[in-house]
């Protein structure tokens, strides 16, 4: 109940605010800035949609003068991370649903194959003049926000889903 807060007043206006510049961008970036940089991605490619591309879309089917707003849609960094079978979440949970040693080196050489070309994608692999990668170690994704380098390191065991087996150990001791 709001009225209990001491914050609370009645009858007042609320402005909500979503800061969706929330990018982390750290000297060492690992799996979780990836997971959280993701986040603010999906976030603006909503506010792509919702506000700037509707809108417009609605001023011209209602013959509302305007000044017209460019804006880079990020649609396709968003396909880069969690396009069905191609982005870099799915060949994650591909390498980590293989049986034997996977390794993140792995995973990183998966990805330079399959993301070979992409513009927003590099690894020092798929770009040898980038010093400021690391062989076998970082790969960059070209944000809405900026360039970001991850490090590989930790991507296999952070992405492998254990919420299954542990329920599968413990039911079986009930």
């Amino acid at each position: 109940d709001p009225s209990t807060s001491d914050a609370y007043v009645a009858n007042s206006t609320v402005i909500g605010v979503l800061d969706i510049y929330g990018f982390e961008i750290f000297g060492k970036n690992s799996f979780e800035q990836f997971c959280i940089n993701y986040c603010n991605e999906k976030l603006q490619q909503l506010f792509i949609e919702l506000v700037l591309q509707q809108e417009q879309e609605e001023y011209q089917r209602e013959g509302i003068q305007w000044e017209h707003i460019d804006y880079f849609n990020n649609f396709i960094i968003c396909q880069l991370v969690d396009q069905s079978h191609k982005g870099i979440i799915a060949i994650m949970d591909e390498a980590c649903l293989n049986v034997g040693k996977i390794t993140d080196i792995m995973l990183l050489e998966e990805m330079d194959r399959k993301l070979k070309g992409h513009k927003h994608y590099s690894s020092r692999r798929t770009d040898p003049m980038n010093k400021m990668l690391s062989h076998s170690e970082d790969f960059q994704i070209k944000h809405y926000a900026g360039d970001v380098v991850y490090t590989i390191t930790g991507f296999i065991e952070k992405n492998r889903d254990t919420l299954f087996q542990d329920f599968k150990r413990t039911s079986v001791q009930f």
